[in-house]
């Protein structure tokens, strides 16, 4: 889930993910330890400030780019690629680790999607 806060002069926005597990997935990867976490939150986040900042300059370019890494991220789920929390909603609790990507995996299969994405042609 990512939340977004627009102040009263419709210029300064705040756009953050609620991230429950970080610290605690944080902890694992410290020890060494494989973690799945979902960044789809922390992306959309990234991606909602930048989407103003495109708004306000009248930046179809980032505009584009934006809407670009949103759909990637949902186009990797789409194909089947997604963390464990989201393999668990499909599977059930005891999903195998077959079914699902680790943190890297996950971040590098959506930049994979952003790039392929990137070198479409655009009508911009």
């Amino acid at each position: 889930m990512t939340s977004v806060l627009l102040a009263s002069d419709a210029k300064t926005l705040e756009a953050e993910a609620a991230h429950g597990t970080v610290t605690r997935h944080f902890r694992l990867h410290q020890k060494g330890q494989e973690t799945s976490t979902n960044s789809i939150a922390s992306i959309f986040a990234w991606t909602r400030g930048l989407e103003h900042r495109a708004k306000l300059d009248k930046n179809e370019r980032l505009l584009d780019f934006v809407h670009k890494v949103e759909a990637s991220c949902v186009g990797t789920v789409e194909e089947g690629k997604m963390t464990k929390d989201l393999a668990i909603l499909i599977h059930g609790p005891k999903v195998s680790r077959d079914l699902y990507l680790n943190t890297e995996e996950f971040i590098d299969a959506v930049a994979c999607n952003v790039d392929s994405r990137i070198r479409e042609p655009t009508a911009v």
